[in-house]
């Protein structure tokens, strides 16, 4: 029998592909505790926690057998674009990747393969030319981006895969494997029989654990995720419920009710986040497995931190050297997954928060002056003065270059000549309507407001409102004659969006700027 270590095991990923591929697990390495102890769990080991960087590979790694693979897939956080915005500490991230290609290079494997998120790609093409891993240039023939989609895993989960191991036969799998939805992983796990839609298994429902819901969105999480996803002011729109007609989109280690990442779908008379045991699906994990998390946030992070079972399945039979021709799914193997007898925390879902911190951010669109490719109109509040200030403003540009412009009365006073007497009498009816509704609103009610200490109409029930006045005002005015040049002379720039957006514009600059004046000077 082959035999394998797994560096930066986790939660298993590794070690089930191995399982399931007929391969011998002769040890695994791993630091986090709940990730380590949810691994021995499952599969009755008794590893202890070890950081991987303290290895001495002279003096700890003398196994009694030739290792015939080695995988791992090295901590992701400082490497990804979720992290900081992408600028966390590349040096820092490198040092555990550099361990790896050390271990590789002291125990000379048949095969190995390096699993990572896609951006590691661009930096280990740089540090083996020239750079800190230069050293380990030999080892490294083949670094390539795969969608697990394609492997069978039911989500689009782009991931690196750096290695030496028989690629051609690795992809030629592809052919052979269906996609599976998140709508049929919602159905299975919703029968009273549940049919596990990886691996086949068929359980009864009261035997399945983590099916526990959250309770639904509220209405402001509901507005709040469907804005992030749907009117991005910077990154590409998703699709709001998540659709269930496609593999679901990444899981992440960390998402919250109200995040960009999260996924959501719908659920009786409202929408909700996934639970443990859907996620668990999506990566790839059978319905037996068990998470041993003691927070329902250590679960969630341990599920989306994994690399899929059934994408390791597939690396491990390339290296076994499997022939498309005769190529299995997963849930032919002899291996069943029992389900441990250890019984897992329960989650406490907890309830939506009710009250916010003081200096709670907001900063959404306004309707019907969004644009896309970063232009847009913006309600936002300044968190971090002492005084709340709230304000409109004009955003333009891209996710590497934002651009903004306050809206004040040198704005609307340099519109006043285009804005002709007709027109004018329409701005100023809609100007009354929303200064008179909300004649008692100043930038400390509304932020009070929007962290919940106070009482009041919803901010996004104002913002709707003047979404709805900018609609009615772009259909009543007459500014056909406007020249694109007025508002190229307010953004200081020539932009395609300009010209096709020139009245909604105006609009948008010359009412929102009184509006800035009346309502948040008072």
């Amino acid at each position: 029998m082959k035999c394998a270590i797994d560096l930066y095991s986790g939660i298993g990923g590794w070690t089930l592909g191995m399982k399931l591929s007929g391969i011998e697990s002769l040890a695994s390495y791993e630091w986090w505790y709940e990730a380590n102890q949810t691994h021995n769990l499952n599969f009755g080991t008794n590893h202890k926690e070890i950081n991987i960087r303290d290895i001495n590979v002279e003096k700890d790694l003398n196994y009694s057998r030739k290792i015939d693979f080695i995988v791992g897939s090295p901590p992701c956080t400082q490497f990804s674009f979720a992290n900081k915005g992408g600028n966390g500490n590349i040096q820092e991230g490198l040092i555990d990747i550099y361990k790896f290609l050390e271990v590789v290079e002291f125990l000379k494997p048949k095969y190995w393969v390096m699993e990572n998120v896609p951006r590691v790609a661009g930096i280990l093409e740089k540090e083996l030319n020239g750079g800190t891993l230069s050293r380990f240039r030999s080892l490294v023939k083949s670094i390539l981006i795969v969608d697990t989609s394609e492997y069978g895993v039911p989500q689009n989960r782009k991931r690196m895969i750096a290695g030496d191991f028989p690629v051609e036969l690795f992809n030629s799998y592809k052919q052979k494997i269906t996609l599976i939805t998140l709508g049929q992983v919602l159905s299975s796990l919703s029968k009273e029989i549940v049919k596990d839609p990886n691996y086949g298994y068929e359980i009864p429902r009261q035997d399945v654990t983590e099916l526990e819901n959250e309770v639904n969105l509220t209405q402001e999480e509901t507005r709040i995720n469907r804005d992030s996803k749907t009117y991005h002011p910077v990154y590409n729109n998703m699709s709001f419920p998540d659709k269930l007609d496609r593999p679901s989109r990444t899981v992440t280690a960390t998402c919250t009710r109200v995040s960009r990442e999260s996924i959501i779908i719908d659920s009786k008379n409202g929408f909700r986040r996934l639970n443990v045991r859907e996620k668990g699906v999506l990566q790839g994990f059978p319905i037996t497995y068990q998470f041993y998390g003691k927070t329902l946030n250590s679960k969630f992070k341990m599920i989306g931190n994994a690399v899929p079972p059934i994408l390791t399945y597939y690396i491990f039979q390339s290296m076994l050297e499997v022939q498309p021709c005769d190529i299995k799914h997963p849930s032919s193997s002899s291996y069943f997954h029992e389900k441990p007898h250890y019984t897992a925390f329960k989650s406490n879902l907890g309830l939506p928060a009710r009250k916010y911190p003081l200096n709670r951010k907001f900063q959404f669109s306004v309707p019907n002056l969004r644009f896309g490719s970063g232009v847009r109109f913006e309600l936002s509040n300044n968190p971090k003065s002492k005084i709340p200030e709230w304000s409109f403003k004009f955003f333009f540009g891209n996710s590497k270059n934002i651009k903004q412009i306050a809206l004040n009365n040198d704005i609307r006073n340099s519109l006043n000549p285009i804005v002709n007497a007709s027109n004018n009498i329409i701005f100023s009816e809609y100007i009354d309507v929303i200064s008179k509704q909300y004649e008692e609103l100043n930038c400390g009610k509304l932020q009070a407001v929007w962290t919940s200490n106070s009482s009041g109409s919803e901010v996004f029930d104002f913002l709707d409102h003047i979404g709805s006045c900018i609609k009615s005002i772009i259909e009543r005015v007459d500014l056909s004659d406007i020249d694109v040049n007025i508002i190229e002379s307010i953004v200081n720039e020539k932009n395609k969006k300009l010209e096709e957006n020139k009245i909604s514009l105006l609009v948008g600059f010359y009412f929102l700027s009184s509006l800035n004046n009346i309502i948040f000077n008072r």
